[in-house]
């Protein structure tokens, strides 16, 4: 995989950090046109770099905190055909959490079962038990 050139990256990390501030003070719809303003600086085609998956994932956690399920469903899903984004077990299991969660289970089963292949059940211990009984109860894992 390429590197950003580095002034790019320096703008990008800047930003990122930015936008990290903005949601510890609460701000999440700050920290999104933040990152998305960090997003707008990778060069064509945006996707192929290692940011775009880390700024991807930031934006649709924070649209998911908002309730903005659909929006962060569409950017979970766009950083899930990132590079990276196929083998990050946080874009995984958000895009399985939110598509389950609106009532997609049958397209939650593979997001979900790539979370769990990467990292084990421990990961469901945060985004909750609900998603790894939707795998235990499609006999794809054994109960643990």
């Amino acid at each position: 995989m390429q590197e950003l050139p580095k002034d790019i990256y320096e703008k990008v990390t800047a930003l990122s950090e930015e936008g990290d501030a903005l949601v510890e003070a609460g701000d999440d719809a700050g920290a999104i046109a933040v990152w998305r303003a960090a997003f707008a600086l990778l060069p064509q085609p945006q996707d192929q770099w290692e940011a775009a998956t880390w700024l991807l994932a930031s934006i649709g956690e924070a649209q998911a905190n908002m309730g903005d399920d659909e929006e962060a469903l569409a950017t979970f899903e766009r950083a899930a055909k990132t590079e990276d984004g196929v083998s990050n077990p946080f874009v995984q299991i958000m895009l399985g959490a939110l598509l389950f969660d609106l009532g997609r289970d049958d397209e939650a089963t593979e997001p979900l079962l790539k979370a769990y292949m990467m990292e084990g059940d421990e990961i469901f211990e945060d985004f909750g038990l609900q998603y790894l009984e939707h795998l235990q109860e499609r006999g794809l894992i054994e109960e643990s």
